[in-house]
């Protein structure tokens, strides 16, 4: 049997990028509040890290509330 065509862009195609885009944009902008804000006791590690984490729950988050 032939296979139907695959549409374009699927449901799960958005939660799975969700998945990679949140904590990488979550880190983006630990890097980036580390830059602006430029005070001694803040680690760049923690700020990317933490951002990271916090990017992916949302995204658990957001994977949870669409599907």
């Amino acid at each position: 049997m032939a296979r139907e065509p695959r549409k374009p862009i699927q449901k799960d195609d958005v939660l799975t990028l969700l998945g990679y885009a949140l904590p990488v944009l979550g880190g983006l902008l630990g890097v980036v509040y580390v830059n602006i804000n430029h005070m001694d006791f803040i680690n760049p590690v923690w700020a990317v890290g933490g951002g990271a984490i916090l990017g992916w729950v949302a995204a658990r988050v957001m994977r949870k509330a669409l599907g």
